[in-house]
């Protein structure tokens, strides 16, 4: 009988094999029709050919048992670039290796599973994917890699590299029934890096929106590799419930998974490896009912809303998009290894009032912790400790015991174990890098320049300087040679990573004018993604009866989506007669990932001396990530010497972060209300070392408007007839600030030994 019902089995599927095709289509409406007209088995074979500026629809419908597949025609994968994106429709389609490079979404999403509101994809599969240099070209136009709509669909051994612009990598969308409770699978994939976005936006993965958080997801993000994904502070961003986050791995995240909006959700045996580097966190909880259960932190460095485990503070009668309380939480069976202090009542202020409660910390194993090793920002016993595992020598605080562990070694890597407590570590695995995305996909390494080459320009061929700025290559130096002017018609328009620089043993610095009779922009222009190192030039703003120039160098105001770099050592920037001019600035929806100025003088200037104002729109954007500034001189400014601005209350992003040392800020913003240093909304900043004199008398000195979390320090500085600090909590200042008196001269050297104010003499 068995023999029998095999025999009917096989004729059966061999029947059905002869009625399966493979269908060869070339363009993307030939592709179109072959999947509506496809039936259950069939095969779309994609010409093996670069699909360029095509906006692929694929609806059709197959089966459980036999999907309409769509693979490439030959090797593992079909590259698409350009204006291109995808939409899927319909049940049980699977698509294999599209290879997206070198382009972006012309509009919505890259890749979306629904072709409108009445096609929704259900079923669906996309897996083999890499998708890498297919952001938005400006930083602020938002869009998501992968939107999921619909139900039971998978994203699967995938590769996603570095998205640029706002919006998650992958989101998944619950406006209505036919896309909740879904029970998506993202799985097996890796996420190769997200560089800080300086702004809210910068998730990997968001589930949900507030406005539909208290709707059931569960999306299903398993067995995931996540690598240096450090966009904003939430990674993965919860906002919805009944999800499962559970063994992935994260290394090196400047962030947290974070269980944002929702209830229910569960966060089991995933991996958090910080390597001691700042930022990296752990889980973050909000909202009701979790469970974070068998995880394992190692070497995570972050504070406050990055800890390694931080449970939120909520807001009473909560809107929906604010914080609800934390209640009914598990957090057991978890390791803690070399990681900082554990937060009970983050972000605990006049409004987040609403302590955690009925929260279980137990048979968890912390080893070599911080100490303390948990705070309690409200101490109400509204989170229980108990039964925990201590497992290294110190005064255990109640709710732990010192047990010494054993070890195991998973993957190559030693963890303490401890049978019990912590992480069941025996019977586990972790994720690493090789098992999961892409199989067939290699990153292409750049290599360096390895014919690196120094162009010397003399003064009389100034006016060709822009266009031998654009032979140069990555690395390249252009050597000015002569003291005196070197006119140009044109701003110089840097767009790759090269030095300018004036010759050495000059007896004054090259000073670059414009001899046009059109106003410059500036003298020179930062590209998106360009790094430029100047060194012993000055730049003159006015010049005889010539065209001014607004800025000495700025940052382009065309989109830009990759961060800038600008090294600015021993330079001069002076005669800059506007308001709005500036020595530097960072021009609005720019982002400098290091903007660095050293012994250099800034002098003569109606605006700014350095402007990374620009942005507006209270929304927590910046302008600059570190700003260091060392040994300059600030000098007869009608505006602001520094001028640094983060408005709003977003708290998704670490920055800026502002150092101001050695200098001295002389003759600066004495109008009325003026502040000779702007640090607005700064998160890091230190003023140290460093002189006021006659600065900022109509009003302040230094201006910040700082959260309570935020890290600033002001020591070691002389005040000669200057204005006052301000700041909103005015905890700020550290015991060596010197007000002088007229007949007092300036500090030389502070208690420490350390010079105060700027020498420019041996520049």
């Amino acid at each position: 009988m068995s023999k029998f019902l095999c025999s009917i089995f096989f004729l059966f599927v061999a029947a059905f094999s002869l009625h399966a095709e493979e269908i060869l289509v070339s363009t993307s409406s030939e592709l179109k029709t072959a999947a509506a007209k496809a039936k259950p088995g069939d095969v779309i074979l994609l010409k093996d050919q670069v699909w360029a500026n095509v906006q692929l629809v694929i609806s059709g419908k197959g089966t459980k048992t036999q999907p309409i597949w769509v693979k490439p025609e030959k090797g593992n994968s079909v590259k698409i670039t350009g204006k291109s994106n995808l939409k899927i429709g319909g049940e049980y389609i699977y698509i294999k290796g599209f290879h997206f490079n070198n382009g972006y979404s012309p509009k919505e999403h890259l890749i979306t599973f629904r072709v409108d509101n009445n096609n929704l994809a259900n079923h669906c599969r996309i897996t083999q994917f890499a998708v890498e240099n297919f952001s938005q070209l400006e930083r602020f136009a938002a869009d998501s890699w992968v939107a999921l709509w619909g139900k039971n669909n998978r994203v699967d051994h995938n590769t996603f590299t570095n998205k640029l612009n706002a919006g998650p990598v992958i989101i998944a969308e619950l406006n209505d029934e036919r896309s909740q409770q879904n029970y998506h699978s993202i799985d097996s994939n890796y996420f190769n890096g997200r560089q800080r976005f300086g702004s809210n936006g910068g998730e990997t993965i968001r589930i949900g929106v507030s406005r539909y958080s208290l709707t059931s997801s569960r999306t299903q993000i398993v067995h995931n590799y996540f690598e240096r994904c450090s966009g904003e502070v939430e990674i993965v961003s919860i906002k919805s419930g009944e999800n499962n986050i559970s063994f992935n791995t994260f290394f090196e995240c400047e962030g947290s998974l974070v269980l944002r909006h929702g209830a229910k959700n569960v966060v089991q045996g995933n991996l958090f490896l910080g390597n001691n580097k700042p930022f990296t966190g752990g889980v973050r909880v909000i909202n009701p009912g979790h469970k974070v259960i068998d995880n394992v932190f190692k070497d995570l460095k972050g504070t406050a809303f990055r800890s390694p485990l931080a449970l939120m503070n909520g807001v009473p009668n909560s809107l929906i998009n604010r914080y609800y309380q934390v209640v009914d939480v598990e957090i057991t069976n978890n390791t803690f290894i070399n990681c900082q202090t554990l937060l009970f009542g983050a972000g605990k202020d006049a409004e987040r009032t609403l302590s955690p409660q009925k929260v279980l910390f137990s048979k968890n194993l912390l080893v070599s912790p911080t100490v303390p090793i948990y705070a309690d920002e409200n101490n109400d016993r509204g989170v229980v400790v108990a039964s925990n595992a201590l497992g290294s020598n110190g005064n255990a605080p109640s709710g732990f015991a010192f047990q010494k562990p054993g070890s195991v070694t998973i993957n190559g890597m030693v963890f303490p174990y401890l049978d019990g407590f912590g992480a069941p570590l025996k019977k586990m695995g972790f994720v690493q890098k090789n098992d999961v995305g892409a199989t067939w996909y290699k990153q292409e390494i750049k290599t360096t320049n390895a014919n690196q080459k120094t162009v010397r320009v003399a003064a009389k061929e100034s006016k060709k300087l822009p266009q031998m700025i654009a032979t140069l290559t990555d690395g390249d130096v252009l050597e000015l040679t002569d003291t005196g002017f070197y006119e140009l018609e044109d701003e110089i328009i840097v767009d790759k990573s090269i030095i300018i620089r004036a010759a050495a043993g000059l007896t004054a610095k090259p000073v670059l004018v414009n001899s046009s009779t059109k106003t410059l922009a500036a003298f020179i222009t930062i590209e998106n993604g360009a790094s430029v190192k100047v060194k012993g030039i000055a730049f003159k703003g006015a010049f005889g009866s010539s065209g001014d120039v607004r800025c000495g160098i700025r940052s382009t105001e065309k989109p830009m989506n990759k961060t800038y770099k600008a090294f600015i050592d021993g330079c001069e920037f002076y005669d800059f007669n506007e308001s709005t001019f500036a020595g530097f600035k960072g021009s609005k929806s720019t982002l400098a990932d290091s903007l660095v100025i050293t012994n250099s003088l800034f002098r003569n200037i109606s605006g700014s001396g350095i402007n990374l104002a620009e942005e507006k729109d209270d929304k927590g954007i910046y302008g600059s990530e570190y700003t260091i500034i060392k040994n300059c001189v600030f000098s007869q400014i009608l505006g602001s010497a520094i001028n640094v601005y983060r408005g709003g209350n977003d708290e998704s992003t670490l920055g800026p972060f502002v150092t101001i040392e050695n200098c001295t800020i002389n003759e600066v913003d004495n109008r009325e209300q003026g502040a000779a240093v702007k640090l607005l909304g700064v998160q890091y900043a230190r003023v140290i070392n460093t002189n006021f004199v006659n600065s900022g008398k109509g009003g302040r000195s230094l201006d910040f408007r700082e959260f309570r979390w935020d890290d600033i320090l002001v020591n070691n500085c002389n005040f000669y007839q200057s204005g006052k600090i301000d700041s909103f909590y005015g905890k700020l200042i550290g015991p060596n600030i010197f007000k002088l008196q007229p007949n007092q001269k300036l500090l030389v050297k502070s208690p420490n030994g350390k010079t105060i104010g700027a020498n420019l003499l041996s520049n």
